[in-house]
């Protein structure tokens, strides 16, 4: 969904240069507000896992939600679902509504770990957000809810005809 507006299309693409070069500043900020967690770390568990754990609820998801979360293959998820259920983070269980549907679910070490990263995250976002005004605060939850609208509809329009949009796909 494109926005029309009085930008010129070569300030437009100065901006955009401006985003790519202060994206990683951003991040870096964010990843610096809790140095504890750093340094602590999250054991052997790679980030893309973290993202995962963090977004399984309690009764899981299946390989296809997981995938969709993700945007990788399905064969993707299910490599990093075998390393959750290695490091005793998450467990495959059979979808009681459907024996043939095997969802991941998190062990009770894995919804901690979950926590603990959201924790991190939250307070990541709100070290970062403390440098702006109450008014930019707002405008930047209005751009990010804007953006992640987007991919909701970027996934409805690549679901093939009557077919329902996996669960987690617009995260």
């Amino acid at each position: 969904m494109a926005m029309t507006g009085s930008l010129t299309a070569g300030r437009r693409a100065q901006i955009v240069a401006r985003v790519v070069e202060l994206r990683p500043e951003v991040l870096a900020l964010m990843r610096e507000s809790a140095p504890e967690e750093l340094a602590a770390g999250f054991g052997h568990v790679t980030g893309r896992q973290l993202q995962v754990l963090a977004h399984l609820p309690a009764d899981g998801l299946t390989m296809g939600e997981v995938a969709a979360f993700l945007r990788v293959s399905g064969a993707a998820a299910s490599v990093l679902a075998d390393r959750l259920v290695s490091q005793d983070l998450a467990v495959r269980h059979a979808d009681p509504a459907d024996r043939r549907v095997v969802r991941l679910v998190p062990t009770p070490q894995g919804a901690a770990l979950a926590e603990r990263y959201r924790a991190y995250q939250r307070r990541g976002v709100a070290a970062l957000l403390d440098r702006l005004s109450d008014a930019q605060v707002v405008a930047w939850l209005d751009v990010m809810e804007t953006l992640a609208s987007g991919r909701e509809e970027a996934a409805a329009a690549a679901a093939p005809e009557g077919a329902a949009t996996p669960a987690g796909a617009a995260r």
